[in-house]
């Protein structure tokens, strides 16, 4: 995250605290206003209604933000696993045509695998794999 956008998402924050007593305060005056005169202060409620339907629609827009950006975490979560996938792939098929092309020891691998690998069904998967070659 860059350092201006660290600051405006400081700065919104604070407004947003700003915002909620701002409300609050709104309703109060609301209600006082409601008790003591409605219809001369009309302007005032419709005014104090038409606010609250901006921060109604200023809250369902934050929601809306924080589900795209967990889309997006959700989204770049499942690339860096393709691509933790693919590199693991491509190393594979590295190690096998360095086998074949007898610049890496067949003997030296399955060692290797034999130390590395914990799991039975792991062990039997590359056992089967080293007596088809």
């Amino acid at each position: 995250m860059s350092k201006i956008q660290k600051e405006l998402e400081d700065q919104l924050a604070k407004m947003l605290v700003n915002r909620d007593s701002l409300l609050a305060e709104m309703r109060s005056v609301r209600s006082a206003v409601k008790k003591d005169n409605p219809k001369k202060n009309k302007w005032l409620t419709e005014m104090i209604d038409h606010l609250d339907k901006l921060d109604t629609y200023i809250t369902q827009n934050e929601n809306r933000i924080q589900a795209i950006k967990q889309r997006k975490h959700v989204a770049k979560s499942k690339l860096n696993r393709k691509q933790d996938s693919k590199r693991k792939i491509l190393m594979g098929a590295m190690v096998e045509h360095l086998i074949e092309t007898d610049k890496l020891s067949k003997k030296f691998i399955t060692d290797e695998l034999e130390s590395f690998l914990t799991r039975e069904s792991d062990k039997a998967l590359f056992a089967s794999y080293w007596s088809s070659k």
